[in-house]
């Protein structure tokens, strides 16, 4: 069996993407740059591990990097059940769904060229109705299928186009989305207005972060994240950048997202950064990143949860903070509390120390008090702003209750760690 999907970026076929063999194991992948666009003196490399060259990349490179294009969990298993596919068939799903990815890059069936533009306008609330009220995990993402519309993660979502008067649709075939529409989740209820909150708080104390609104779509809560991989030309159009998270850059596959599963580390993301030369801003970003998700307690902080941006004339930078949930407001027995990355010898996100914050230090290659400045100082921040976040949260929509218990976890967690830092300075004299 032998089977070809076109890949572009930026709208430009750079390559094909194959796989030989009745299998269809990793190793049976392959990609191949197309000669022209190797010419090309725009060109640029679809991922950090796949670096412009002649020769073919095969095996686990490959299928690592493009399934980490693909949903996971529940969301993938009801996505391939509507369109019938193998639920195991990483190609299958990814020819089926790969038309509008995260970043720039798009996958088509070989010969067959998306054109953009010339289907019927969809009507988002009735494609939803049509999923039904009762509909189970992955039933935003069907509201997509067949479109060609693949986003990566386990939580249901849809990409959209939020237009100036606030409606919501689907792009046409070929038309940039705008918005990632995230309804709120039936497992963890109100999960949506602690991620508002956490984006909303890390953009008050001065992060660079994903910009969100707390919107309801048929009467149930969502969450509409502004794509930060999307920019506006200026004649007004909405254009793509590249992005690749970092279990791409660093070829490890979706299912090892966490550290103590065999995952990158943040001493591995650390070095990577230094290793593109991506200077002190990305450097400075990383630190943030990893800080602020302690302060808020956030213990799904994962390696996809991180990510390169890459604009059409190559230049790579640390991607806005998103994905921000402070997941120690959840109670102990639905949600671990140990850090996805870990941070020092910390077994919970909620008991990090000083001492946690020094070995961190030490193995990301920061400046001790460099990490403890940049504690206390986004600790400080945090306590000064939260209360006016939480208030903003609920002027929006937010349950006024879960709000007042997220806001007192956060304070709670952000208090005892600044606590540990000045016993930690005071040892350390």
């Amino acid at each position: 069996m032998n089977d070809l999907l076109d890949v572009e970026l930026f709208g430009r076929p750079v390559g094909t993407l194959s796989i030989d063999g009745p299998m269809r194991s990793p190793e049976d992948w392959a990609f191949a740059y197309h000669a022209d666009y190797l010419r090309s003196p725009a060109a640029i490399a679809l991922s950090v591990g796949l670096p412009l060259r002649p020769q073919a990349f095969t095996g686990a490179v490959v299928r690592n990097w493009f399934c980490n294009l693909l949903p996971e969990g529940g969301v993938r298993q009801a996505v391939a059940e509507r369109l019938r596919l193998p639920p195991d068939d990483d190609f299958a799903l990814l020819a089926a769904i790969g038309g509008e990815c995260a970043g720039a890059v798009s996958v088509s069936s070989h010969g067959n060229r998306q054109a953009g533009g010339e289907d019927a306008e969809t009507d988002l609330e009735t494609l939803l109705y049509l999923q039904g009220e009762d509909a189970g995990e992955g039933a935003w993402a069907l509201a997509g299928t067949p479109m060609r519309l693949s986003l990566a993660g386990a939580q249901d979502k849809l990409a959209v186009i939020a237009e100036a008067d606030g409606r919501l649709r689907l792009p046409r075939t070929g038309e940039p989305s705008t918005h990632i529409l995230k309804p709120d989740s039936r497992r963890f209820p109100g999960i949506r207005d602690a991620e508002a909150l956490g984006l909303a708080l890390a953009r008050r104390v001065g992060l660079s972060a994903a910009s969100a609104s707390l919107v309801e779509v048929m009467n149930r809560p969502a969450l509409l994240v502004e794509r930060y991989d999307r920019t506006r030309a200026a004649d007004g159009t909405v254009q793509r950048l590249h992005q690749e998270d970092f279990c791409q850059a660093l070829g490890y596959p979706e299912r090892l997202k966490y550290e103590d599963k065999g995952g990158p580390g943040l001493a591995a993301c650390s070095a990577l950064l230094r290793q593109l030369a991506l200077g002190p801003t990305a450097m400075r970003g990383l630190l943030d990143w990893v800080v602020f998700n302690a302060l808020i307690g956030n213990a799904d902080a994962h390696a996809k949860n991180l990510s390169l941006l890459c604009g059409a004339d190559g230049r790579r930078s640390l991607a806005p903070l998103y994905d921000l949930v402070p997941t120690l407001y959840l109670s102990q027995s639905l949600v671990d509390r140990t850090p996805a990355m870990r941070i020092g010898h910390a077994t919970h996100i909620d008991r990090i120390a000083a001492e946690d914050w020094t070995a961190f230090a030490g193995v990301a290659h920061y400046g001790r008090r460099f990490v403890l400045e940049r504690v206390r100082t986004l600790a400080d921040a945090v306590l000064v702003h939260l209360p006016e976040t939480a208030m903003h949260i609920i002027e929006q929509g937010g349950d006024e209750a879960r709000m007042a218990r997220v806001a007192t976890v956060v304070a709670d967690n952000t208090g005892r760690m600044l606590d540990e830092i000045r016993k930690g300075s005071l040892r350390g004299r």
